[in-house]
């Protein structure tokens, strides 16, 4: 474990410093999911033992990895300009280099290590009798998050592509709950925990994490503020659930 906080520490460093030369440090998004696999793959091979739960959980970690970065990179790219919450902070706070190295950097790494946490249980035993019950359970809700996320990428950038102003998406999968990629993003995560829980239950501190992190902080709030003065988005709130999908009817608001 203390060589994954030195690989953290060093990472995050260099991550920082770079982004003082870009003036941007919105790049530390684009690299999130880069530790995760990191982590995974490092703690997999240095163990070299292999077995069938660590090995499934570091391939579904590299999977939820390739479509977390695509996806922001399909966002970034083209403008090539830091997000919008990092470029008000850039205004906003006093001593910017100071405070983003702590309120950024050092938060966002406590953070990914506590959310890590199963990865790192289960990545660094050398040796358990595998429950093959608990790791197929965990392993098809964490893989049917990847089938539900893609279709629900998919529907979004078709939706970008052809939208007119002010115009929300409120058809497909997100008939049935306002934010199913933050919804999704706690199943999987709820999905690797099952796996990992073979080792022991503090894992699930993780899926707790996660999950009050889209849903009260960083993921529904600013994507709710932003649609704050859309009235046809205030209607459609009132008849979608904001998180937990409801299956029965698919509301379609016109």
């Amino acid at each position: 474990m203390s060589e994954v906080l030195i690989f953290l520490v060093i990472s995050y460093i260099i991550l920082y410093v770079v982004s003082l030369k870009l003036r941007d440090n919105s790049i530390v998004d684009v690299f999130w999911g880069f530790w995760f696999v990191a982590i995974a793959w490092i703690t997999l091979i240095w163990n070299d033992t292999y077995i069938l739960p660590q090995v499934l959980l570091t391939l579904l970690i590299t999977g939820w990895w390739v479509r977390l970065t695509l996806n922001i990179l399909s966002k970034k790219l083209p403008y090539k300009w830091e997000d919008r919450r990092y470029a008000r902070w850039r205004k906003q706070w006093t001593y910017f280099k100071l405070r983003s190295f702590f309120q950024v950097y050092v938060l966002q790494g406590v953070l990914m290590f506590i959310i890590s946490l199963p990865i790192i249980f289960l990545n660094t035993q050398s040796w358990f009798e595998t429950n093959f019950a608990l790791t197929l359970i965990g392993w098809l809700l964490a893989l049917f998050w990847l089938l539900y996320e893609s279709r629900a990428d998919a529907e979004l950038a078709w939706f970008i592509k052809n939208k007119k102003d002010w115009d929300i998406l409120i058809s497909g999968l997100r008939a049935f709950h306002r934010f199913p990629q933050y919804f999704w993003e706690s199943v999987f995560w709820f999905g690797i925990c099952i796996i990992a829980s073979q080792i022991s239950i503090l894992v699930f501190v993780s899926w707790i994490l996660i999950t009050l992190l889209v849903r009260f902080v960083s993921g529904v709030p600013p994507m709710e503020e932003h649609y704050k003065d859309s009235a046809k988005y205030q209607k459609y709130s009132t008849h979608t659930p904001i998180f937990f999908p409801r299956w029965g009817k698919a509301f379609c608001i016109k």
